[in-house]
């Protein structure tokens, strides 16, 4: 087979035997294409690697340089520990993610569009604070004495510490005893409410049906967290997308924006990739 349209002419009627892989064979003999194009013979080629031949493609397959096709479905090759959902992620640009997140709204209604919500809670640091700045006490010495407080020790262990090796922010303590006791009701109680940097929830009817809900500016958010260390979302089964905004992707538009060349879109090693003139000229170089 020294031509494409031999090798295409021999596999279009040796695929008909089976139609269960009609879709990859398109694909490849695309691809093939352009090894002829390129004045490479892709039957040759095969040949001489024939003892390390992938079982997952198709062309090999119907020339009888491999006794089988596998690998074909998709596997699953990670998954989160006690996971019962899938999560989706997908990384788009600065405006991407923008059009992404309106363009789901609209299709699916912004009912059922969401937001995940995060919630911040409150340490012994933070309520401490929080109580100390409500009762207007000087600020300067408050900040000193939340400074020295740790989050993983309870609130009973942490004025120990400060008896021990902290006289001045004990002392403040014992000066502020009435107000500060109060802090181990507020410690782990949530503060404030806030969005996931681009989690969202899609529902087949008005996501208040499933679960409950809040807002942020304006925005439906939902009133259960998920995250690394929490999946309540994942445990009832509502599926979260991940639609992240990664700044390099701004850096390669613009730089794709900046070539002063024709663009081509080309596929390799199974793969479209979107490259200039010059790279397909360079490419040609090799052969």
């Amino acid at each position: 087979m020294n031509n494409f349209n031999e090798l295409k002419t021999f596999c279009d009627e040796k695929i008909k035997q089976f139609p269960q892989y009609l879709s990859a064979y398109r694909r490849e003999i695309s691809a093939a294409k352009r090894y002829y194009d390129n004045d490479r013979n892709l039957y040759q080629e095969l040949i001489e690697k024939k003892e390390t031949l992938s079982k997952r493609y198709i062309i090999p397959f119907l020339l009888d340089l491999t006794t089988e096709v596998n690998g074909l479905k998709p596997e699953l090759i990670q998954v989160k520990a006690g996971a019962n959902s899938p999560d989706l992620d997908s990384d788009w640009s600065s405006s991407g993610k923008e059009k992404i997140q309106n363009y789901l709204k609209q299709k699916y209604g912004a009912e059922c569009f969401a937001h995940v919500g995060t919630y911040s809670t409150l340490g012994p640091a933070s309520a401490a604070s929080d109580l100390l700045r409500i009762y207007n006490i000087d600020f300067k010495q408050s900040k000193e004495f939340t400074a020295i407080l740790l989050k993983e020790l309870s609130w009973e262990d942490n004025i120990k510490m400060l008896k021990d090796a902290y006289p001045n922010q004990y002392q403040f303590y014992l000066d502020h005893q009435t107000i500060l006791d109060l802090t181990p009701f507020f410690i782990g109680k949530i503060r404030q409410l806030g969005t996931h940097a681009g989690g969202v929830c899609l529902t087949p009817k008005p996501i208040w049906n499933y679960i409950p809900v809040d807002r942020v500016n304006g925005e439906i958010i939902t009133a259960f967290p998920e995250s690394g260390s929490e999946a309540v979302l994942d445990e009832l089964g509502i599926i979260k997308i991940d639609i992240l905004s990664i700044s390099i992707l701004d850096v390669i538009d613009d730089t794709i924006n900046m070539i002063d060349q024709r663009m081509f879109l080309i596929e390799e090693d199974g793969k479209q990739k979107v490259v200039p003139e010059s790279y397909l000229d360079k490419e040609l170089l090799k052969f």
